[in-house]
């Protein structure tokens, strides 16, 4: 109960100026214990600004900060997703390459030993691998193609071989100003015109790429062309799509560093949010039963302040 004092000593107070005063103290104690009860029901202690406009502004700023840190990780997340695909996509194409490979340098030994079948059979295993390459040149993440830039496209290249995509690299900002490339541009992991893994898949003629060359010049019977300078295409291709492999293998592991600082912010500011924001609740419970006893004092006083007033009418 609020106490009660009188501005003058001199003066003695009458019934109804201490029956004014115990009612302004049933109100402020009535106050108290909605507050403390809405507090303890919600779990907040700010449940409108009203109720601290200074501490209201601070848990607005945190929020914001944690909003902030939550996108970070949230976009550190899909970010190791694009990186983890394209990286495990780099190794079966490497994978792939590396038995193309294999296969062209064996073309020596079976046309000395005039097995024209065999050739061809592996020109079939190549022209196989190239088809295999393709289809893991489109690959997608979350519906959308990993080696075709920034655009919304399904498809980084077509049935040809040839770039659909952009020139643009997909990107995740992980932290304040800072970027982390996710993804690798198709023309660049498979090259294109003459030079290109992919170009001109399934053409037997005119300006195609390292790998349909190769099935052409075995077809054909150039297999000096075939183990030769086509060969050495084929090894500087594999180069390229190896160094794509290594940069988003990199990429990762930075990815996964501010994966963990973005995490580790995020709780941290999620825990100084809490002790903003949430309600001491053994405390808002002692305090609420004071209130309510201080209540139901003021209650009793005001009831035996109303019966000596009446007495004193009555005499």
């Amino acid at each position: 109960m609020t106490a009660i004092s009188f501005s003058s000593p001199a003066l003695s107070p009458t019934p109804q100026t201490i029956a004014g005063q115990l009612i302004t103290s049933i109100g402020t104690d009535q106050s108290q214990i909605a507050t403390l009860q809405e507090q303890i029901s919600t779990g907040m202690v700010i449940n409108q600004p009203s109720d601290n406009p200074a501490l209201a502004a601070d848990v607005m700023t945190m929020n914001s900060s944690l909003t902030r840190a939550q996108q970070y990780v949230s976009n550190a997340a899909d970010g190791q997703g694009w990186l983890q695909q394209g990286t495990s996509t780099l190794n079966q194409v490497m994978s792939a390459l590396q038995s193309i490979t294999s296969a062209v340098e064996s073309v020596s030994g079976q046309a000395l030993s005039g097995q024209t079948a065999a050739v061809n059979g592996i020109a079939a295993q190549v022209a196989s691998g190239l088809q295999q390459i393709l289809g893991l040149a489109n690959t997608t993440y979350n519906n959308q193609a990993i080696f075709a830039g920034t655009g919304s496209t399904t498809q980084a290249f077509d049935s040809t071989g040839a770039y659909l995509g952009n020139t643009t690299a997909p990107s995740r900002t992980v932290a304040p100003g800072t970027q982390v490339t996710i993804a690798q541009i198709g023309s660049t992991v498979f090259g294109t015109g003459t030079a290109g893994l992919l170009t001109g898949a399934g053409a037997t003629s005119g300006s195609v790429g390292v790998l349909q060359q190769i099935v052409n010049d075995l077809r054909s019977g150039n297999l000096s062309a075939a183990t030769g300078v086509d060969l050495q295409h084929l090894q500087a291709a594999t180069a390229t799509v190896a160094n794509a492999a290594a940069t988003l293998g990199a990429n990762y592991q930075n990815m996964q560093a501010f994966s963990a600082q973005a995490t580790a912010t995020q709780q941290a500011l999620q825990t100084e949010l809490g002790n903003l924001q949430d309600t001491n609740l053994p405390k808002a419970a002692t305090q609420l039963t004071e209130a309510q006893s201080s209540y139901q004092a003021a209650l009793w006083a005001t009831a035996q302040v109303s019966q000596q007033s009446l007495v004193q009418f009555l005499g």
